[in-house]
């Protein structure tokens, strides 16, 4: 198939574009399907079999969404986020809100979403009656990131002014491995753990303030052992007073997808602690999978989408987990072994095309039954 994506910004700083179009669409094209990623202009729709919308909607797009239904082809909604949640419209603008999104649902065969939660939202808010499929974000590692981001200029029709592949690696090199990239010495048995993330927004409790309880405990571990924290985020002055006066290391490193792989690659720990509200219940299981895919141990807050990983990572005790991850090498060994399979099965490059796939096959097969609600085959995470 010729598939068609459209999304906001061909950016793969940005997660929802690297998550749900980028590397989807790369996995595709290892699978034999050819992909056109569409960001300012339009995919002519005699040109493609499917369009695919990613995080976006609003007027602009019900003409592109009609002429491909026109033709038979079936055009697919991905949404990412709970968009439905109070204050989500003010941030992102009407161009993605509840009622935008419903209007262009009405032209798609299927909605996407990345996890089960976000699913039974979408489906409340945009009805029960339709085709909906889960497909969760991949896993990622620096290797495969540089191959879809060495790709990703030829994938793009109308390639914005700037955009490049991803840095080049070396033999034996390591991203962010620059003399300027090194930090301050430390006590040779520190332990790093990291966090990485938005700071927070004002309609969801998520972000860099959910670190305060795990900080507590990291400076009660660092009287057995030196702890750093590194967090990697998009707001210092928010980092400045978070850990302003705590007793362990701290660090501050600007967000980009080759530092996360840097520290990565020198973390000991990765700690992912969630809120209750309902925005942040939909949240899919991108950090903790990015981190157990590059050999990272993960204490969290228990989410829907870690169900697959629950038995490979602590959650919802930050003592013991910290404590069992710090302490214990053979069970960070184990875990971590155990872990591949898991994510080689749900969360793999191969796991996401083979899902999309399926979605592909659904939506020409809800042309023939418009309206039906067709159970994926795969419904993962």
């Amino acid at each position: 198939m010729r598939l068609a994506w459209i999304v906001p910004d061909a950016d793969p700083a940005v997660a929802s574009f690297r998550y749900r179009c980028l590397v989807p669409a790369w996995a595709l094209q290892q699978a034999g399907h050819d992909s056109v990623i569409f960001a300012e202009q339009h995919p002519d729709p005699n040109s493609f079999d499917a369009l695919i919308v990613v995080k976006q909607a609003g007027e602009r797009l019900h003409d592109v969404a009609r002429a491909f239904r026109s033709r038979g082809k079936p055009v697919f909604l991905d949404l990412c986020d709970n968009i439905f949640v109070p204050g989500y419209a003010q941030r992102r603008g009407p161009e993605l809100s509840a009622e935008s999104a419903g209007d262009l649902a009405r032209h798609a065969d299927a909605i996407v979403t990345p996890t089960r939660a976000l699913e039974r939202v979408a489906r409340r808010h945009l009805g029960e009656e339709g085709a909906s499929w889960v497909v969760p974000d991949a896993a990622i590692t620096p290797d495969a990131y540089q191959a879809i981001s060495a790709w990703l200029p030829q994938a793009v029709a109308s390639p914005v002014l700037g955009l490049s592949a991803g840095k080049e690696l070396h033999d034996g090199e390591t991203f962010g491995v620059e003399s300027d990239w090194q930090v301050d010495h430390l006590p040779e048995d520190t332990a790093r753990v990291i966090w990485f993330g938005r700071h927070g927004s004002f309609h969801s409790d998520f972000g860099m303030g959910l670190l305060r309880p795990v900080i507590e405990e990291l400076e009660r571990a660092h009287r057995d052992r030196p702890i750093e924290l590194v967090v990697i985020s998009n707001n210092r002055v928010r980092f400045d007073a978070l850990t302003h006066g705590v007793n362990i290391f701290t660090r501050y490193e600007t967000w980009s997808n080759e530092r996360v792989f840097f520290e990565l690659s020198r973390a000991d720990l990765f700690v992912m602690p969630s809120a209750a509200d309902p925005f942040s219940l939909c949240k899919s299981a991108n950090r903790a999978v990015l981190a157990l895919a590059n050999n990272v141990p993960v204490v969290a807050t228990y989410l829907e989408s870690l169900e697959p990983l629950r038995d490979v990572m602590m959650l919802d005790d930050w003592r013991t987990g910290l404590d069992t991850y710090l302490f214990e090498p053979h069970t960070v060994g184990d875990h971590l072994a155990r872990a591949q399979p898991i994510l080689a099965q749900h969360f793999s490059i191969d796991a996401i095309g083979r899902q999309w796939n399926e979605v592909l096959g659904g939506g020409r097969a809800e042309l023939s039954a418009p309206g039906a609600y067709r159970q994926p085959a795969v419904q993962m995470a």
